[in-house]
């Protein structure tokens, strides 16, 4: 068993396609293929099963890929260990974040942290909370940006608060409530509305908002795409709850009104509580905190 044959059912699994794995890890497909089929040989089981269009992986080539991850995690921590002793600073940095960080200036943070460690590749996912959740408990993502859960769903992961962001509702401008300085939540019972995706973490505090105003909103549409949200309320179609700062410099003829009851987003860092960060990971973890105590 070789290392880089793991590092190909690795991608493959992950990929579910021999070729763009080969493509992602820049070897053949034949190559790829040849190396896979020589591991299932060796191993005298077969690891995946493959039809004309998707690869899966066997009961027995999960817990096979699962040890292979931590083999791979751990040699890339080992690796850092090691450029750390030299005075460098290398790797890769898996980071998952949301949308929209509010204040935080994402773009500007991970360009100054580049700027001080030149030697970090980036690997970053924009997914919702709980899918970048379910990915840092598998170990797929050392941090993420995340808005803050229930924390008794997640006992194996930790959440450092970084900023709060408000939330306002965004109406059609020729809304009858367009020019209120200030809204009840009770006052937009009956509107329709855009609303956040189920599997977002904004859609339940914002749902629990409307039931502890007095009612179930109606939800029209549900989506995670700013632009599509905005342009249907712009159009007539509802309203929608959104964070203020992405709304400051918005293009879409809308109307924002501030809330009388606060509903707030609460931007937190997530890691692992039983996984030793790797030195690139607890140089960036170190890294944000400071960067985000300096906007105070």
């Amino acid at each position: 068993m070789e290392l880089h044959q793991l590092q190909y059912v690795v991608e493959v699994a992950s990929q579910k396609n021999f070729t763009r794995a080969a493509d992602k890890i820049n070897v053949s497909q034949s190559t790829l293929s040849q190396q896979v089929a020589k591991l299932e040989d060796e191993l005298g089981v077969k690891l995946f099963e493959r039809n004309s269009r998707t690869v899966d992986l066997t009961q027995i080539g999960e817990e096979f890929i699962i040890q292979a991850k931590i083999l791979l995690d751990n040699l890339e921590k080992s690796k850092q260990i090691v450029m750390e002793y030299k005075g460098l600073i290398k790797g890769t940095l898996r980071i998952g974040v949301i949308a929209s960080l509010g204040r935080i200036d994402y773009a500007e943070m991970m360009s100054e942290f580049y700027r001080q460690y030149p030697g970090v590749k980036f690997e970053i996912v924009q997914a919702g909370t709980y899918e970048l959740l379910e990915k840092l408990a598998a170990k797929t993502l050392e941090v993420a940006f995340v808005v803050m859960p229930a924390p008794e769903q997640y006992r194996d992961i930790n959440f450092r608060h970084l900023a709060y962001d408000d939330y306002v509702l965004a109406l059609p401008r020729a809304h009858r409530l367009a020019r209120k300085k200030s809204l009840d939540l009770a006052e937009v019972a009956a509107e329709k509305f855009i609303f956040h995706p189920a599997a977002d973490r904004m859609f339940s505090i914002c749902m629990d908002a409307c039931i502890k105003a007095g009612f179930h909103p109606n939800i029209v549409c549900e989506s995670n795409h700013s632009p599509t949200c905005l342009s249907l309320i712009s159009a007539g179609m509802g309203i929608g709850f959104f964070p203020g700062e992405k709304l400051k410099e918005t293009p879409f003829p809308i109307a924002i009104v501030p809330l009388k009851q606060p509903l707030k987003k609460e931007i937190v860092l997530a890691f692992g509580k039983e996984a030793t960060f790797s030195p690139v990971a607890a140089k960036f973890h170190s890294f944000v905190l400071k960067w985000v105590n300096s906007l105070t």
